[in-house]
């Protein structure tokens, strides 16, 4: 099973300090990432939690996949950093290797379709991932498909697959940026409010104390728009997660398996397998923990546009598993209307900083959000050399509650 259980005695625990450089509120892999960016920038970050362990929310409810094939050139370029920061991880965090074992896994990202256009539509989204420095994605046409990956489906028309995506322990690389960053780490803790002074930030107030600060950041998911006090252009949306435990028929070699028609998709997981579909919802307010849909494992698995419609031996397992063989969970994506995140100053207070609406893809491009947030506190990058910055949204409308963008 997927799940965060840090010892909180080994990071650090200490009583609510009086005064902080920076506060950063959340204690999931964003949060965990700035505070060690931010201390790389020089600045000393205080880490609030209010569980008593870290990533215990939206990290532990994620699927743990990172991948670099993207269509927009600020979302390769960020995922490529990323993974080379999980590349590096305990050369770059600074820790023995042992310690800073995510147990990174590549066995690549294939997308595939049944499309008659996909071969066309596939070859072209290749050579422009090549033309962006993503050299290294391949196209299949359907007989390389299957000849690669046996348990195909006969009627996939093309695919596309990187062999350096994969998937890894976010729970750990939570626990081991904390460690890194050296934080004054608070677990635990509730934030009550977010002081202000005339317009900028003063302090924060917790379950243990004030810390007077004029920076905090807000990486706590679903909850930054509760916290920031203004309305941010993010939509809420309930994401379902199903752990199969091992089975023989499930190929452990298999990689993260997307049908690019339908977006239901499976990678393998401790001999079992981790299966998820971002399903069309309604918009939800922030919710933890959240309450997962208890008829998720029949749609993902025996609905003809599930995980079987691209791998049919999911259809013959489906009606074979029983109910301890699955463990269902669930999150919450912050949705932006472009589907790509939120970083840089807040519009209403200064010294508040979002950090925010990854849309999904908060473990795979967090390292380098997180790099980009301190390099704009420390001014190396401008607001408006910055993709990612939250006033981009502000002659838009406000995001539309519909299914995240696959690629």
């Amino acid at each position: 099973m997927i799940g965060c259980t840090p010892n909180p005695s080994q990071l650090g625990v200490i009583d609510a300090p009086r005064h902080a450089d920076i506060v950063v509120i959340g204690g999931g892999i964003v949060g965990a990432a700035s505070a060690f960016f931010l201390r790389q920038a020089g600045l000393h970050p205080v880490l609030v939690e209010r569980a008593p362990a870290l990533g215990t929310a939206t990290t532990a409810a994620s699927a743990h996949s990172v991948r670099a094939q993207f269509t927009e050139p600020e979302n390769i370029a960020m995922m490529l950093e990323s993974l080379r920061v999980f590349d590096r991880f305990s050369e770059m965090l600074g820790l023995p290797a042992a310690e800073a074992d995510i147990r990174f896994i590549r066995q690549g990202y294939l997308f595939a379709s049944t499309h008659p256009d996909a071969p066309a539509t596939f070859a072209a989204r290749v050579a422009a991932q090549h033309a962006l420095g993503l050299e290294d994605v391949v196209c299949l046409d359907g007989d390389e498909a299957r000849a690669q990956f046996p348990w195909l489906a006969s009627k996939i028309t093309a695919a596309t697959y990187r062999a350096a995506d994969g998937w890894l322990d976010g729970c750990r690389a939570t626990e081991c940026f904390a460690r890194a960053s050296a934080a004054s780490l608070l677990l635990g803790t509730e934030v009550l409010t977010i002081e202000r002074d005339r317009g900028r930030v003063s302090g924060v107030r917790t379950s243990r104390g004030r810390i007077a600060t004029e920076h905090v950041v807000l990486a706590t998911g679903p909850f930054t728009g509760t916290l920031a006090g203004e309305k941010l252009p993010i939509t809420l949306l309930r994401r379902n997660r199903l752990v199969v435990a091992p089975r023989p028929d499930i190929p452990p070699d298999a990689p993260m398996t997307i049908d690019a028609d339908t977006g239901a998709h499976w990678r393998p997981h401790q001999g079992g397998a981790l299966l998820a579909w971002a399903r069309p919802e309604p918009a939800s307010p922030p919710l933890h923990p959240v309450p997962p849909d208890p008829a998720f494992p029949d749609l993902i698995l025996r609905d003809p546009d599930g995980v079987g419609r691209l791998t049919p031996f999911w259809r013959d397992l489906g009606s074979d598993l029983k109910a301890e063989d699955l463990a269902l969970t669930a999150g919450q994506y912050t949705i932006t209307p472009d589907h790509k995140l939120l970083i840089g100053p807040a519009a209403e207070t200064e010294g508040l900083w979002l950090h925010t609406g990854y849309s999904g893809h908060g473990i795979m491009g967090s390292p380098a959000g997180a790099r980009l947030l301190a390099d704009l506190l420390a001014g190396r990058v401008l607001d408006e050399e910055n993709s990612f910055r939250p006033g981009r949204f502000a002659a838009r409308t406000p995001p539309k509650t519909t299914e995240r963008a696959i690629l």
